[in-house]
């Protein structure tokens, strides 16, 4: 049997990609990229706050069952760290009103480190919640988050007088 090694030879000459295929492939890929990392960022985010608002949504729970508990009592609180650890207080105060809800069953051990809880700092009130410079709340909410890193979308929330979660989205400025 006789081989031709010129036909071997023209089919096996094309070595590698054009410079044309291999910009294309590479235009693609920054294509993709350029949608892709926004949209991940943004669902990141959105976790990210949807994990901070289950704790809000305790720390409004709690305020609210104190003030049903306590209806003089007004108190307002910057969130920072857990109370356990500490006595438990008979009667609730600025000073030492986590050990005082986490005592008296208003509210569990809080997943903070350093006051904030996924980039997001806490408020809560038995009278009305202020939270942070950035943050837009009306009167009358039992808690409130802040966390200043954020998109702009997902910067606040708050839990008004009904126990129902609105965030920053929603508010008309």
């Amino acid at each position: 049997m006789k081989t031709d090694f010129n036909l071997l030879r023209s089919v096996g000459s094309r070595g590698g990609f054009t410079l044309l295929e291999v910009l294309i492939v590479v235009v693609i890929a920054v294509l993709v990229t350029m949608f892709a990392v926004p949209s991940y960022r943004k669902a990141q985010e959105r976790n990210r706050f949807m994990a901070a608002t289950g704790v809000l949504m305790d720390i409004g729970n709690a305020a609210r069952m104190l003030h049903e508990a306590e209806p003089d009592l007004n108190i307002s609180w910057s969130v920072t760290a857990n109370g356990t650890g500490t006595s438990c207080p008979e009667e609730p105060t600025a000073g030492n009103i986590m050990a005082y809800l986490q005592c008296h069953n208003y509210l569990s051990e809080l997943p903070l480190a350093d006051g904030n809880y996924q980039g997001y700092i806490f408020s809560a009130s038995t009278v009305s919640a202020a939270c942070g410079n950035s943050c837009y709340i009306p009167s009358g909410a039992w808690a409130c988050m802040n966390g200043s890193n954020a998109i702009k979308e997902y910067q606040c929330a708050w839990i008004d007088r009904g126990g129902v979660l609105h965030h920053s989205e929603w508010v008309e400025r």
